[in-house]
């Protein structure tokens, strides 16, 4: 970006004045950005109407890192100013201290109100065009950053999901091992085995029955055969 433009157009103040406008002046010119910005709104005070002041107020304020109020003078010097030339300066400055802030859409406006009123300032065309590239520039990077943010966000939410399913894994692993040492089931379970138990029980009972049929028959069979003895004796 090229730098801003500085103007010191001699001009007739009166009294105070110009004397206030020439220390500005001369204190700009040493570095003395502080004293110049106090001396320039000093002269102000005086010629509230003169646009030079306006100007080289704000590029005192630029010097000092004041861009805030460097756009404020310079505004006020374009409201006061009837030349187009020097109007154009003053949007080129605006469109300088918006572009250092990467404010490209203010500053490419700005750098397009310059050349409409001076087409041919090779300074303003160029920076026109640089702001028009390093805004494509932002744009990409800002796009990328949004996918990447995306992808972040996506790959928070499949992680979130993991830990979830395993959550509710452990939960139910936790459920069951629970429910198997629950004193509750366990007295469940023992209430279910007797029906087992009487099943082999009732088995062993109907054996037992068995066997005790078969030595009824045999012992009836005993019986009635004596019997047939004692009656063929009797005979």
């Amino acid at each position: 970006m090229r730098t801003i433009y500085l103007l010191f157009i001699a001009l007739i103040f009166a009294g105070s004045s110009l004397n206030d406008a020439r220390k500005a002046n001369e204190a700009f010119r040493n570095g003395d950005y502080e004293k110049a910005v106090e001396l320039y709104r000093k002269a102000i005070d005086s010629e509230p109407e003169n646009a030079m002041l306006h100007f080289n107020l704000g590029n005192a304020y630029v010097e000092m890192g004041n861009a805030e109020d460097a756009i404020f003078a310079y505004e006020r010097f374009k409201d006061l100013s009837d030349d187009p030339a020097q109007k154009s300066l003053a949007d080129y400055n605006i469109g300088n201290l918006h572009s250092a802030q990467e404010q490209y859409d203010e500053a490419i406006s700005q750098y397009r109100e310059a050349l409409k009123k001076n087409p041919e300032d090779p300074d303003a065309k160029y920076n026109y065009e640089l702001a028009l590239q390093k805004k494509q520039e932002q744009e990409e990077q800002n796009q990328d950053q949004q996918q990447n943010q995306d992808q972040d966000q996506n790959e928070d939410q499949e992680q979130e999901q993991e830990q979830d399913q395993n959550q509710d894994q452990q939960q139910n692993q936790n459920q069951d091992n629970q429910q198997s040492d629950d004193p509750q089931n366990q007295e469940n379970e023992q209430q279910q085995s007797p029906q087992q138990m009487s099943m082999e029980e009732a088995k062993r009972v109907l054996d037992a029955l068995e066997q005790r049929e078969k030595e009824l028959l045999k012992e009836m069979k005993k019986e009635s055969s004596e019997s047939s003895s004692s009656n063929d004796k009797d005979w």
